[in-house]
């Protein structure tokens, strides 16, 4: 009988220990690590439509119509009574933002929420810092996986649809293309593909037609800074200027400009495009810098005046996602007789912010001096559902100064708005 008791003792001790190490082990799998974004219980995550699909689901979960290609979402299930649970759209400390209980998401698009592991998915809840933190924590946002990715959207990469373009950009840029039914509509540009703001007085209209182009180029004076007003000296010299920003290294357009291009039909990675001077522009010249450098070839500071002649260009580019990026790629190009080496990205996500980036280097030339385009545009700036909407920032452009050293020719801010998606691509 003793043997049968302790027997049933030692049962019941292995049967607690056994329940209170899977207790043990529950709680460690419950249990919130900074480390695995998987235990998260409050966070935030910088959604994109393009990223997966349940950021669309969820907004039809959420009745949300218009559909946002890119919101905010904040998911806040620490509360120990679910009924407290709910989901933000947009910033959570805005009173207008739209809120919604967790229960109104279905389970399978809850389960994926919680299981998103990129790098545009941030802790929120309270954490401590140690004398490392700030130098890490950004760091330790970054996944190596999503620094460079393939393109996400079918329009990235297919040369009929290559010129489709949401984004708006006061100067210079990827024209907005805006299309009427696919490989079948038109874009609108002001400046060229790679100028900065004050560079250029070009803008202009296209058509576009599976993968070809035609459009029409006219001039604003006042994109470039410093005119001779209503003044033309026949010697061919409009007068002087000294002034610190925007008067050199400039683009003079014609009063008319035809141009035609066509994206060759195995990708987009390669644009070949003809401009032609139709109508000159010989009117209200630009004020001219003397060059202080003592080049006697070269007695005033460089601008390009396009006033006659015809000029062959191409780009040869390769679309690809930085830091979920949109609409983001490498090239060199060669513009009215220039060659531009660059990089454009739209909506990088790197630790918590949002914000594009372009750059461009104008190789030196006959015609010109070499010039760095360095432009970074803050997006967040709005509240709700134009929080991805605009983006403003700094645009600085390095050139050989009068001195002869490196200057900055202009610094200004540029901006842009994306006016959302035109189609749906299945």
């Amino acid at each position: 009988m003793k043997v049968l008791t302790k027997t049933r003792f030692l049962l019941l001790i292995f049967a607690m220990l056994t329940v209170f190490l899977f207790s043990v082990r529950s709680m460690a799998q419950q249990e919130e690590r900074p480390d695995n974004p998987t235990t998260w219980k409050y966070f935030k995550i910088l959604a994109n439509a393009d990223d997966d699909s349940v950021f669309s689901k969820i907004q039809d979960d959420l009745n949300i119509d218009p559909k946002l290609g890119s919101y905010t979402v904040i998911v806040n299930i620490l509360d120990p009574n679910s009924a407290n649970w709910y989901v933000v759209i947009g910033d959570e400390a805005d009173a207008t933002a739209l809120r919604f209980s967790w229960t109104q998401i279905k389970k399978d698009n809850q389960d994926k929420l919680i299981a998103w592991t990129g790098a545009n998915k941030e802790n929120l809840n309270k954490k401590k810092y140690n004398y490392g933190s700030v130098f890490l924590d950004a760091i330790k946002k970054i996944r190596v996986k999503e620094i460079i990715a393939p393109p996400k959207k079918e329009r990235e990469i297919i040369s009929t649809t290559s010129y489709i373009n949401p984004y708006f950009n006061f100067f210079g840029g990827d024209p907005l293309g805006i299309p009427l039914k696919k490989s079948f509509g038109f874009s609108f540009q002001f400046g060229t593909p790679y100028s900065g703001p004050f560079e250029t007085d070009l803008v202009g209209a296209n058509f576009h037609l599976l993968g070809a182009k035609v459009g029409i180029t006219t001039r604003i004076k006042e994109f470039v800074l410093k005119h001779a007003n209503g003044y033309f000296d026949p010697t061919g010299i409009p007068g002087l200027a000294n002034s610190t920003f925007g008067n050199y290294n400039n683009i003079v357009a014609p009063r008319i400009g035809l141009q035609a291009g066509y994206v060759l039909p195995f990708g987009n990675f390669f644009e070949i495009s003809y401009f032609a001077v139709i109508d000159t522009a010989e009117w209200d010249p630009l004020l001219l810098v003397p060059n202080q450098n003592g080049d006697l070839a070269q007695p005033y500071m460089p601008n390009i005046i396009k006033n006659q002649g015809s000029y062959m260009n191409f780009e040869l580019r390769y679309p690809f996602r930085t830091f979920g990026s949109t609409r983001a790629k490498i090239y060199v190009a060669k513009y009215f007789g220039e060659i531009h080496i660059g990089y454009m990205g739209r909506e990088l996500r790197l630790a918590g912010s949002v914000f594009d980036l372009r750059l461009d280097y104008v190789v030196d030339n006959p015609q010109r001096n070499w010039q760095f385009l360095g432009e970074i545009y803050i997006s967040n700036i709005a509240e709700g559902f134009g929080l991805n909407s605009f983006a403003l920032g700094p645009s600085v452009r390095l050139t050989r100064s009068q001195a002869g050293g490196i200057g900055i020719v202009t610094a200004m801010l540029n901006a842009r708005f994306k006016l959302g998606d035109f189609f749906d691509e299945k």
